[in-house]
Formats: C-alpha cells, structure tokens, sequence
C-alpha cells in the first residue's frame, strides 16, 4: 500500500487467525430457553461442555482458539435458507451505524474514494458489513467516548465478522469474493489499530524481569498483521482484476518516495544509522534477524527522513499519503522481526518508539481517530520500558 514492491510479498509466510475479542468483550448474552446443545463447535464437543452456538461461541473466544462451525452449519436449521421476516423488529443500531460510515466514517479512512465500492457489496457478504458497522460503532466510541454502549457494539460485530471472514477464506470459491474480502480485511486492520486494551492487562510489578514489564505479544496490529498481508499479497496477485490496481489508479500510493526522488532527501543515510545502532545493541550475529531489521528500518526511514527535512522539504506531503504510510507499516514487519517485538527485544522496541513517535509528530495537532490515541500510548510505554533497560532512545 505504500508502493513498495516487496512490502506484501513475503514468501509463504502463514498469518494467525483473524480474530480477537477479549473475555471481557463478549458479545451480550441473549435470555432464551434451556436446550441441549445439538448444534454446538467440535471444540465443545469434544471438551463436553455447553456451547451457546454462537459464532466463535463464548467457551472458544475465552480459550482463543479457532471455533470451527462446520457443525452449524451442516445443521437442518443453518443448511435451509434464512428468511427475513419484514414485520420483524427493524435493528435501528445498525441503520444508525451504516449511516454514519457511509456519511461520517469513510472521509477519514484511507484510499476514501474506493470505500464506496463495498458498500454494494456489504449486502452480499456478512463478514464485511457486520466489519463495517464495526469501524463506524469504533468509530463513534472514540468520537462519543461517553456512550460507551458503542464499544461494546464494536467488539460484538468485530467478533461476528471474524467468524465469518474465517469461514469464507476456508472456501474453494472465496477467489470469486476477493473484493469483498479484501475491504474485511482492511476494516479489521483498521480495527485492531483502535485496540490498545492489552495495556490494561499488563503486569508491571517493578521487581518482575525486564523482558516481561512490557508484553507486546498480545498486541493484535502486530500478531494479526501476518494473516492479513499474506490475504493482500493474495489478492494483489490478480493483476488488472486486483482492487490493488484500481486503488493505485486512484490514489498515488508511492507520494512519499516520490517526493524523495524528486527532492533528492536523504534517506539512505537514515536507515544506515539504524543499522550502526543494531549492530551495538547486538551480541549474538543473527543474520536473519539483521535483514529482518533492514527491511523495517528502511520502511522508517521514509517517515524519519520527512520529519527531518519537514523545514526544507518544498513540496511536504500531503496529509492523507502521511496516514497512508502509518496504516501500512505494521504490514511491512515480517515473521522474524515480529517475533522480536513479541520476545521483548530492545532492537524492535527501539524502532516502534520511533515509528510511534514520528509519526505522532508528523500528523501534527489534528487527531487522528483510528491512531493517535496508540500513538500517544505506545510512544510513553515503549520509552519509558527503553529507560529502564538503560537504552538510549536517540539514534
């Protein structure tokens, strides 16, 4: 998404699941007679424990594994065709919050002139409408902070989605979807910038080992990222019937490195001073972690060098190709520096203070919705985790 040829193309590397929702987060229990479970998850049946039949259902989402619904959907109720009822009751939560992505939401989003493409089909596939009215309830619960039933809504819809996202990428067919997909996939992205709620989880007793103060590992913009460049990669592979090339005829995806082309800026030397500053913070030579480490350097590069020459650049960009960039960068981490910034390395943690960092000053006073309240948060909590590690933070 940011032009680089290479940023999505990583080999055969696997992505996790998507899905994450907190036991905290659950979707409301619905009041409804008592029945034996009939149609429950092959998890639950095979622990022989009640499933409420929901989809993840509530025992998968605690444990946070993968809730297979092949068994519902084999059932004689989910094999025949769903009727509407037109004098059922009329959700006005949902209408509420289609209209506000449509109207209120879509301005602010990246690649903001293709998001009207999925609104046709966000009637065609769930896992995409109910992603959608999640943005929007996400949306509205950063905006409205003190409704707080919008979050909730959030989390609920975000769960349904997953669900069925999962089950359409288990299909042989799920290529004829690809576009509908692929705007899933990019809601979710969007969704898991929003969740910072791991922080509140975090255990920082001052007398516990370094390396466990500060947890990254549940992090889902980080661990989810895998899953979701692997299905971009996928979908970029369709060439002329990829939404990747109707994107790219709309929206000038590489404006940053153009302008460095153009401006002849610096930004080679930026990324050779990041690696001088591995190599010291290195004691073991780990040359797949060393590439891995290049690779994300010189994608901030790019941002660090526009904050560096903010004052001489005559041509800075432009607001929506600077928001572009943050919302893509997590999707050039691959694998092996993944697993540093889970594993709590110093080396990681240096470049996401300075992703976090940056980037907060470069989208300047106006608040970004779906990132600066993760900007603000991480840059305190990985600086101050650096400090007591006695890393210096400057370069």
């Amino acid at each position: 998404m940011s032009g680089k040829n290479d940023s999505v193309q990583e080999g055969a590397e696997v992505g996790k699941p998507i899905r994450f929702v907190p036991s905290s987060h659950l979707e409301p229990r619905r009041k409804k007679a008592h029945k034996k479970s009939r149609g429950g998850c092959a998890a639950c049946k095979r622990r022989k424990v009640k499933c409420d039949e929901r989809i993840p259902c509530t025992n998968c989402v605690r444990r946070n594994e993968s809730c297979d619904p092949t068994q519902k959907l084999q059932s004689p109720e989910a094999s025949s065709p769903a009727v509407n009822d037109p004098a059922g009751p009329v959700n006005l939560l949902h209408m509420e919050l289609f209209h506000h992505f449509q109207e209120s939401a879509v301005p602010t989003l990246c690649f903001k002139q293709t998001w009207p493409t999925a609104i046709p089909l966000a009637f065609e596939e769930e896992c995409l409408m109910t992603a959608i009215l999640a943005v929007s309830a996400r949306h509205l619960s950063i905006t409205q902070p003190e409704k707080r039933s919008y979050a909730q809504a959030a989390m609920s819809l975000l769960s349904r989605s997953c669900a069925a996202f999962s089950v359409l990428l288990d299909q042989e067919d799920s290529r004829e979807m690809s576009d509908a997909l692929f705007f899933t996939a990019m809601s979710i992205h969007y969704l898991t910038w929003c969740n910072v709620d791991f922080i509140n989880n975090q255990d920082r007793v001052a007398d516990h080992p370094v390396h466990l103060r500060v947890d990254l590992s549940e992090d889902k913009l980080y661990s989810l990222s895998p899953g979701v460049r692997v299905f971009l990669s996928g979908t970029r592979a369709r060439g002329s019937d990829s939404i990747f090339t109707r994107m790219s005829s709309i929206n000038q995806c590489g404006a940053l490195q153009t302008i460095f082309k153009t401006q002849n800026l610096d930004c080679e030397s930026v990324a050779q001073r990041w690696m001088e500053r591995y190599d010291e913070l290195t004691l073991r030579v780990n040359h797949e972690q060393r590439e891995a480490f290049s690779r994300i350097a010189h994608h901030l590069a790019v941002i660090l060098a526009l904050w560096d020459h903010r004052h001489s650049n005559p041509t800075p960009p432009q607001r929506e190709d600077i928001e572009r960039y943050i919302f893509s960068f997590p999707l050039f981490c691959i694998k092996t520096f993944l697993d540093m910034i889970t594993s709590g390395d110093s080396r990681a943690f240096l470049v996401l203070y300075h992703f976090y960092r940056t980037s907060r000053l470069l989208l300047g006073q106006e608040r970004c919705w779906w990132a600066s309240e993760r900007l603000e948060v991480m840059e305190a909590l990985i600086g101050e985790e650096l400090g007591r590690r006695d890393v210096a933070l400057a370069l």
